[in-house]
């Protein structure tokens, strides 16, 4: 089951990690994709992090993490063909596949409180 941010973004949670894409929304404010900026395997971002640039015709689009993560793949199709973005955004067109970090510590921070 996807989840959705601001309606925007959308994000799936399957046994630690995170598969994360726009939705057809944003590619409708964001126009005809033009340029795809993606992050590196490898990297660890933080919850709020700009992971993703998209160059649109309409406006420019900043994607940002859901959650703090290890970059663990990238759909590196989108760097040369925005097709599966455009035309498949919830399943061929997701962009990032993070590997979920502090999932415990943020559980027992909110037990803390």
């Amino acid at each position: 089951m996807n989840e959705y941010d601001e309606g925007r973004i959308w994000f799936k949670k399957k046994a630690g990690l995170i598969t994360v894409g726009l939705t057809e929304k944003a590619l409708e404010e964001i126009g005809s994709v033009q340029a795809v900026q993606l992050p590196v395997e490898g990297d660890e971002i933080s919850q709020d992090d700009v992971v993703c640039e998209i160059e649109g015709s309409k406006q420019n689009f900043e994607l940002i993490s859901p959650l703090d993560g290890s970059v663990v793949a990238v759909n590196e199709v989108l760097s040369e063909d925005f097709e599966s973005l455009q035309g498949d955004p919830l399943d061929e067109g997701w962009i990032l596949k993070l590997k979920i970090l502090k999932e415990d510590e943020e559980e027992d921070s909110d037990d803390e409180e």
